[in-house]
């Protein structure tokens, strides 16, 4: 059996066209390799049967690694990695702020990769729980579905804690948000002494946040 090397450039149909022209020239079996596929042929093979065996090994391999737990995994951070740069290139969405002085200094005072995360979720959160809203919703029916959907970047509790402090602070819902997450997060009677005195459970301090 004859050996053919495929030479650099060529494309699947320049091997096979070779490949059967060497087999019908030596009037024996000729093999080669393509990106890692085996090929054979014949004297009497067709460059086209070996393209079409060549197109259909490679559909057949790549169902194979997408079906595969490594494909699974590599097109799970795909999707995730795209949705996150589409989501920075989207920016901070709108939604009602009562304080943009406090607003616009906050965005300003988190420009690094984890401060501008949280404004951004902070942003979104607020605009996904409006929209509800607009459709007769309350905040509290609301606010732990979507803060679980606006969650797109891979927040951590503390960014989480810091969105709420921001806005309890620039919304104007803030003030109701505070009061439901201080309730929805106490074990004891503890949110119910920070809805007294005006704080927010576990505040994220990590963050700056203009007072």
């Amino acid at each position: 059996m004859k050996k053919y090397e495929a030479m650099g450039g060529e494309n699947i149909s320049d091997t096979a066209k070779q490949m059967v022209k060497l087999a019908k020239k030596s009037n024996d079996r000729v093999k080669a390799t393509f990106n890692g596929i085996g090929l054979v042929t014949g004297p009497d093979g067709r460059p086209e049967d070996i393209t079409k065996f060549y197109r259909k090994e490679c559909e057949r391999r790549s169902k194979a690694y997408h079906n595969s737990p490594e494909g699974k995994a590599v097109a799970k951070r795909t999707k995730e990695a795209n949705k996150i740069a589409e989501v920075k290139k989207e920016g901070i969405l709108p939604f009602g702020v009562m304080n943009p002085t406090v607003w616009k200094e906050t965005v300003e005072k988190n420009k690094d990769g984890y401060g501008s995360c949280v404004a951004r979720y902070a942003a979104r959160w607020a605009n996904m729980m409006e929209t509800e809203m607009a459709k007769g919703k309350k905040l509290k029916e609301v606010a732990d579905k979507m803060s679980h959907k606006a969650d797109v970047e891979g927040i951590t509790g503390f960014m989480y804690g810091c969105a709420v402090s921001i806005l309890a602070k620039v919304w104007k819902y803030g003030e109701e948000l505070r009061r439901w997450h201080n309730k929805d997060t106490q074990i004891g009677t503890e949110g119910d002494k920070a809805n007294e005195n005006g704080g927010v459970l576990n505040p994220a301090l990590f963050c700056v946040v203009p007072r």
